[in-house]
């Protein structure tokens, strides 16, 4: 995990959530790029999943919103993506898992909260946690979030990749394009071992098998050596090689 700002700003996140939800919490992970070893302040936000034993009442929720927003609780890094889940909604996982609450917020961020639903991209996360999700508090995800099948993962997957096609040079998603090219390599990586790794780890998994020069520039701005914005045309190109690379290989 990253370094003492990082650990400070989470322990405070989670004494926060904590004192408003006024019970003792079931658990909190991080995932992501703190989960894999790959974060860096300035490109990576915190990927927070939160677990509670019963379900937050509208009041707490909007508490929540209020004491986590980077206006009052300044969060180091890029910002705060936090999903609430209630214990039972994820002890046996469904095709779209149910979440509580969420929260973006960060220094360059519009606020957003959003306050329960069907949360089809958080099957990803949730599977992600069972591999590489850390523990800042109670049991270790295994423990906690039921079984994920592969195969609603390599969909959500393609998915996402599918809507990285029209969002490329998105200007708070995907502003330089390189987080669409680095997520390609990991649900490269996905497809091919069922595994989930960092976006550097898929990216350098790849390049080991052949050279792809988008994907080289992509890492490049992900390690901050460039700051030059991707050719969307080659962006799209290797999204549609990815998806194609999925499809090739269904059953």
């Amino acid at each position: 995990m990253s370094g003492g700002l990082i650990a400070d700003y989470l322990e405070r996140a989670v004494a926060t959530i904590a004192g408003v939800v006024a019970e003792p919490l079931e658990a909190a992970w991080v995932v992501g790029s703190l989960a894999t070893d790959d974060f860096s302040a300035p490109r990576s936000d915190i990927d927070l999943i939160v677990v509670t034993r019963a379900a937050p009442s509208r009041e707490t929720k909007t508490d929540l919103a209020r004491t986590l927003d980077h206006r009052v609780l300044a969060c180091p890094a890029d910002g705060l993506d936090l999903v609430v889940y209630r214990k039972g909604a994820i002890a046996k996982i469904v095709r779209h898992p149910e979440y509580e609450f969420s929260i973006s917020t960060g220094r360059e961020w519009d606020t957003e909260a959003s306050y329960g639903g069907p949360y089809p991209g958080g099957l990803i996360d949730l599977a992600a946690s069972l591999q590489v999700g850390r523990s800042l508090h109670g049991p270790p995800p295994r423990e906690v979030v039921g079984p994920v099948p592969d195969r609603w993962v390599a969909e959500e997957l393609l998915a996402s990749l599918e809507w990285h096609v029209e969002h490329v040079h998105h200007p708070f998603h995907d502003p330089s394009g390189s987080n669409a090219v680095l997520n390609a390599c990991r649900a490269l990586h996905y497809f091919v071992t069922g595994t989930f790794v960092s976006k550097r780890t898929g990216a350098e998994w790849l390049l080991r098998t052949r050279s792809v020069p988008v994907v080289v520039e992509a890492l490049e701005y992900r390690r901050r050596r460039s700051t030059a914005r991707l050719d969307r045309t080659e962006v799209v190109a290797f999204l549609r090689e990815a998806i194609a690379a999925r499809g090739a290989g269904r059953d």
